[in-house]
């Protein structure tokens, strides 16, 4: 089983070292998102076996996925409609290119492929692009267009750092976290949550130190109670469980 994971930055799922828009592990720096992938797909299978460090790992970036947007599906089901938001265009169509790299994939390796896909869900970035449920079902039907059972959609809400901030906050980590996901996504925010997680960690921010962080088994994943990290860990325990009952 491989792992084929797409993000937005170095902070989230991380990125390809040198800078490439897609990567096989050797050149790929992970993010504390890919160790929470890595960590979850563990959690599931109930053993300890990193695909990350067994080199069981590709990437690919938001920038390939946009360059390689599929064709239109011929015959829609349940599809992005011209009444419908523009998010959900964009967010259908990063799973649809994913799904086909992810089979790609699979043919050349012969092994099942399981495909995340990592969007925040709110900032100046995605501002306008609707809600976090709307861009959780886009993925999912974009994955299912592409006839692709293996997809999973990782959307924070409204980012990855309310994630983290719920384990990393000096009072009271893992309790009442579900009021993160009501905060603001903007960075300009007065109480931005990339600010209050700077601050929970004295400033050990950057990307590698949170890589590390999220490495070196300091987030207790199963413990975080929130809406949109739920989604993502149900997705991904369904799909891993999938693969284990048609391997058997």
């Amino acid at each position: 089983m491989y792992l084929l994971l797409s993000g937005e930055g170095p902070s989230d799922i991380g990125v390809c070292y040198p800078a490439a828009e897609a990567c096989r592990v050797e050149a790929f720096k992970p993010g504390p998102m890919a160790w929470l992938v890595d960590q979850w797909v563990e959690q599931v299978q109930g053993y300890e076996f990193s695909h990350l460090q067994a080199g069981l790992v590709n990437f690919v970036s938001k920038q390939h996925l946009v360059a390689t947007r599929p064709s239109a599906v011929k015959k829609p089901s349940r599809l992005p409609g011209k009444k419908r938001a523009k998010e959900t265009g964009y967010y259908f169509n990063n799973a649809r290119a994913l799904a086909q790299c992810a089979k790609e994939l699979a043919a050349e390796i012969g092994d099942d492929v399981i495909a995340v896909l990592f969007r925040d869900s709110d900032g100046t970035a995605s501002a306008g692009r609707g809600d976090w449920q709307t861009k959780y079902n886009s993925v999912l039907q974009g994955f299912e267009a592409e006839g692709f059972p293996h997809g999973v959609a990782m959307i924070p809400m409204p980012k990855s750092e309310a994630w983290l901030l719920c384990a990393l906050k000096p009072e009271s980590p893992y309790q009442h976290c579900a009021a993160l996901e009501e905060a603001s996504g903007n960075d300009d925010s007065p109480h931005a949550l990339k600010n209050q997680l700077d601050a929970a960690l004295q400033g050990q921010t950057s990307a590698d130190e949170l890589s590390e962080t999220a490495k070196d088994g300091n987030i207790h994943w199963e413990n975080i109670d929130m809406p949109s990290l739920n989604a993502f860990k149900h997705r991904l325990e369904a799909v891993v469980n999938l693969i284990i009952r048609q391997g058997s």
